[in-house]
């Protein structure tokens, strides 16, 4: 086996020296990493062994090159090394293979090591991976640490680098909006963080502590909470002046009802009467003379006021139904009218309360803002057909409350209702 000087300018010359070189490298790399991570004598010492060897495994062939290229004898070497330059080759590349072994061991073992426990490398990686934002800082702004997040954070809020916590703070607490112990901020890629801060207090020094909470899904659920919660007392609104609008046709069909009585007594006092022509043996004709006065006395004051009431009585259904059209407006309901409004003032009650129950159930229950009401008179019939927009009925509709008072008030006047909740709502009335 020739000499390692005798390999010059050949490929075993430069694998041997350029494999010594990446073992110098590698044996400096390890004994850092093993320092660093405090791993003691244990690991370091053998490190440095390694690293010394082939530092000197590596010197001795630059020296043998130099002495290759000589052309004449360098007095200068000493026979120590004169003798290391004619041992052979294959000497060094077992050294050099005996020396990337015990390192590769060294360097697994320092991956082992990591695997298992808590580095200065692992805690930093693992903050700089967190998505919130960490700062700390000195009570004089200079900062200690800051991960990714935060920095980010800094250049997107401030258009500068994390360099003064100080000021970034200062700067965050008088743009932001305060939410609970926080600031709110949103940043332009949309998203909306909330920054808190407190102070710490480590081996007798005080430290600044300021941290970035993503917010932004919070945020939002609270923005549609609060536009939901400005719906619902909109709808409350509209739903109190539906109530009110309800009170006053209840009024008015306590009148006509209160009318249908006076009508009713009216008809006693002429079966009265009938009874006594037909059979005056067995009638009390002084009581029949009474009542009857009486009710004439009645009826004529009713006759002078005959012909105002019946205008007054056609008026006021006819604002009954103006003063209903303005108030659904009011709450948010258009009405479209296709048709001829009835003349008669118990028809333009009835189609009033119809209107405004229709829209009160739009608002309620189909949220929406628009019923058509679709009038057709055939000879002495009026039909009324009244739909809404909004979300569809979920199944048949109970008639309960406002509608079943109007089918009460339909049927009395002698008409029929027909509700439907396929395709959509619709309700059809029929008067005579």
């Amino acid at each position: 086996m020739k000499a390692v000087w005798l390999l010059k300018n050949s490929f075993l010359w430069y694998a041997v020296t350029m494999m010594s070189l990446a073992l110098v490298i590698g044996g400096l790399i390890a004994l850092a990493d093993s320092i660093r991570s405090h791993r003691g004598s244990r690991m370091t010492m053998p490190t440095g062994l390694i690293a010394s060897v082939a530092f000197a495994v590596f010197m001795i062939l630059m020296d043998c090159a130099r002495y290759a290229y000589l052309t004449e004898p360098d007095l200068r070497y000493q026979f120590f090394q004169l003798t290391l330059f004619n041992i052979p080759w294959g000497l060094y590349a077992g050294i050099e293979a005996i020396l990337a072994f015990l390192l590769l061991l060294i360097l697994w073992n320092g991956f082992l090591h990591r695997r298992s426990h808590l580095t200065q490398d692992a805690i930093r990686e693992t903050v700089n991976l967190l998505p919130e934002g960490i700062c700390i800082s000195e009570p004089g702004g200079t900062v200690l640490l800051s991960n990714f997040q935060m920095d980010d954070l800094c250049r997107m809020l401030t258009c500068s680098v994390l360099s003064d916590g100080a000021h970034f703070q200062h700067q965050v607490e008088t743009t932001g909006e305060k939410l609970n112990e926080g600031r709110l901020l949103r940043t332009p890629d949309g998203k909306a963080w909330r920054f808190s801060s407190e102070m710490l207090t480590e081996s007798g020094k005080n430290y600044h502590l300021m941290t970035a909470e993503d917010m932004t899904e919070q945020y939002r659920i609270t923005e549609t909470l609060k536009e939901k919660n400005e719906h619902l007392q909109e709808i409350q609104r509209r739903m109190k002046a539906v109530s009110d609008l309800s009170g006053e046709i209840f009024v008015a069909r306590e009148k006509a009802n209160a009318r249908a009585a006076l009508h009713n007594q009216l008809g006693q006092v002429l079966l009265m009467g009938q009874h006594w022509l037909e059979h005056p043996e067995s009638t009390d004709a002084e009581m029949v003379r009474m009542t009857t006065r009486e009710m004439n006395r009645f009826l004529l004051r009713e006759a002078e006021e005959l012909s105002e009431e019946g205008t007054e009585a056609s008026e006021s259904a006819t604002d009954l139904l103006r003063q209903t059209l303005a108030v659904i407006k009011d709450i948010g309901v258009q009405a479209e009218i296709c048709g001829e409004l009835p003349e008669d003032s118990a028809r333009r009650a009835l189609l009033a309360y119809a209107i405004q129950e229709c829209a009160s159930n739009t608002v309620k229950h189909a949220e929406g803002d628009r019923i058509t009401v679709l009038l057709e008179e055939d000879g002495n019939r009026l039909t009324v057909r009244i739909s809404n927009n909004g979300r569809l009925p979920e199944g048949p509709i109970a008639e309960s409350g406002g509608l079943l008072s109007l089918r009460r008030g339909i049927e009395a006047a002698g008409g029929r209702m027909l509700v439907e909740s396929r395709p959509g709502f619709s309700l059809t009335l029929t008067l005579p």
